[in-house]
């Protein structure tokens, strides 16, 4: 798989996590778009039509589920985008009530665990229309 055929686009309020993914991916060969909250997330996606999405769950202005459930109601690609939502209080969460809303993964980000999350990257990116029918 050539990376470099891939834009990621990562959402995240943490300037410090935000900044760490975007090196990662970019290191792994990834092309990588930004963006800070919700509310940028879902203009940058629908912009740059990415082709997979790291969201954080818990953002000012437009947290990470309503963005998902945001472009899951759009038409062609990016509505069938892999999306991964990324949390450090994932126990806090009605993960099957978050699943219906059209995120793919969930990682809890408090693991610090980048091997798993970039295995979890390449396992949806290559999986046509990874998307459950939730």
């Amino acid at each position: 798989m050539s990376n470099g055929r891939y834009k990621i686009l990562v959402v995240e309020d943490d300037q410090n996590l935000r900044l760490t993914l975007t090196e990662l991916l970019r290191i792994e060969g990834f092309t990588v778009v930004t963006a800070r909250d919700g509310d940028e997330g879902y203009l940058q996606a629908m912009a740059h039509q990415p082709d997979l999405v790291i969201t954080d769950l818990n953002m000012p202005i437009l947290d990470g589920v309503e963005m998902v459930r945001l472009l899951r109601r759009q038409r062609g690609k990016i509505s069938g985008v892999p999306i991964i939502a990324l949390s450090a209080n994932l126990a806090d969460y009605n993960l099957p009530e978050k699943m219906s809303a059209g995120i793919d993964r969930f990682i809890d980000k408090s693991t610090n665990d980048r091997q798993s999350l970039m295995k979890t990257v390449r396992t949806l990116l290559e999986a046509p229309n990874s998307l459950s029918t939730a």
